[in-house]
């Protein structure tokens, strides 16, 4: 615990302390504005309770969100009401959920940014819907949403890179799941060792080693968050990698990556990847080389879940496996974005893995804005793509009746804190101004 608060109280520092000096390096440029912008829904909401019964909701949704210059701030403050107009509470204890405690009300703020994700001091501390370390070998669109807004968590990404100090030599990304409850806590550092190269792809060479650390897998969220459960044992991996552009022109580039991780106590593995892009897409290519006991992301969008067992399952690998994943990222027409991947091994025990989502470019549909996310573990027949095991399904329909206001529809497959499959639906009226 004590190392947790140590590492929490100098990755915070970093982040505070770049931020003021990215901050006072732009004094005297364009004065910053203040911007401001409020979200009200009301709507109704659905869950399962403890007893695995859905049970609907009022809801009413207060959302500002505050900016000046880089900064931002975002609030979430959501009542849902029963029908005897008491606040939610799914476990049935007497207590409203996520108004009860202290921390309840340091988790009404959804998040506090500086900057955005490839600045070169990029700073969140809130909710996040993936993030993926390095090229995903042992992070992979990791999530510390899954079971929002039932369980609300303020998360930590931080990226530096050197050349804000003037030292490119170095830079690091990292993350963790939860400033109040340091638990999974991942850090990559980066070099770039041939930079005084003459080549220009040459200097561009990155090396970086990564460490992922969970020190409670055993937690339970609802009754151990935020805290620490005595029976868990910490689970730790490490990676290294290295990155090189071999094309770099005008729109088009192609980077090429090769990455080794071992998972502490189990076993390890090695990939080979390329992206290449040219405007309006991307397409992703890997091969993969694992180990027994060793999956690709371990830590991925669906870990808050299988973290009590995921350790132990890694002992169904019982053999070396050959893999590989294909995908691209698409925007056509500027009218929809969309995305596949499809990863697979060939003498490992699971099946497939296919992510992808479609969403529809704002007012390319006159009053409608539609998208949908699909991401499905252990694909085996055709019957499985419809399956609700291991399945991450949201389907958002929004009609603008106003410039002001718009009707949604949310239908969505997800998680309980409980680790159950669940459906949750959201039909709200939202007002922006």
């Amino acid at each position: 615990m004590v190392k947790k608060i140590i590492f929490g109280f100098v990755v915070v520092l970093f982040l505070f302390g770049g931020i003021i000096y990215a901050q006072s390096t732009e004094e005297g440029k364009e004065k910053p504005g203040f911007g401001f912008n409020m979200n009200f829904n009301i709507g109704l909401s659905s869950y399962e309770d403890i007893d695995g019964n859905q049970i609907a909701f009022q809801k009413f949704s207060f959302l500002p969100e505050f900016s000046y210059g880089k900064w931002g701030v975002g609030l979430d403050l959501t009542f849902e009401f029963d029908g005897d107009f008491k606040l939610r509470d799914l476990d049935r204890d007497g207590k409203a959920d996520t108004w009860t405690k202290f921390s309840d009300y340091l988790y009404k703020i959804y998040y506090v940014r500086y900057g955005h994700k490839g600045d070169p001091i990029y700073g969140r501390i809130g909710a996040f819907d993936t993030y993926t370390l390095g090229h995903g070998l042992l992070m992979y669109r990791f999530t510390n949403t899954l079971f929002y807004p039932q369980i609300h968590q303020l998360g930590l990404n931080l990226d530096i890179d050197g050349k804000v100090f003037n030292f490119p030599l170095l830079g690091f990304e990292s993350i963790v799941d939860d400033v109040l409850d340091w638990d999974i806590i991942g850090l990559r550092v980066y070099a770039r060792p041939l930079m005084n190269m003459p080549s220009p792809l040459i200097s561009k060479l990155k090396v970086g080693a990564s460490l992922v650390v969970d020190a409670d897998p055993q937690e339970n969220p609802l009754t151990d968050h935020p805290g620490d459960n005595p029976a868990s044992d910490s689970i730790a991996a490490f990676g290294l990698d290295t990155e090189l552009p071999l094309l770099e022109k005008g729109a088009m580039s192609l980077i090429t990556y090769a990455d080794w991780a071992a998972i502490g106590g189990k076993g390890s593995g090695a990939m080979l990847g390329s992206t290449f892009t040219y405007g309006w897409f991307d397409l992703i290519a890997q091969l993969r080389f694992f180990g027994k006991q060793f999956v690709y992301g371990y830590f991925d969008q669906y870990y808050e879940r299988e973290r009590p067992f995921k350790y132990d399952s890694l002992d169904e690998i019982t053999s070396f496996y050959f893999g590989y994943l294909i995908g691209t990222d698409m925007s056509l027409f500027n009218f929809v974005n969309f995305f596949f991947y499809w990863d697979d091994g060939f003498n490992d025990p699971y099946g497939p893995r296919i992510q992808t989502g479609v969403m529809t470019v704002e007012n390319a549909i006159p009053k409608f804005d539609v998208s949908f996310s699909y991401d499905k573990k252990d694909v085996d027949s055709f019957k499985d793509f419809f399956s609700t095991k291991d399945s991450l399904i949201k389907l958002v329909v929004a009609y603008r009746v106003t410039t002001f206001a718009k009707i949604v529809f949310i239908q969505q497959r997800t998680f309980t804190p409980s680790g159950k499959s669940t459906s949750q639906t959201f039909v709200e009226t939202r007002f922006s101004f």
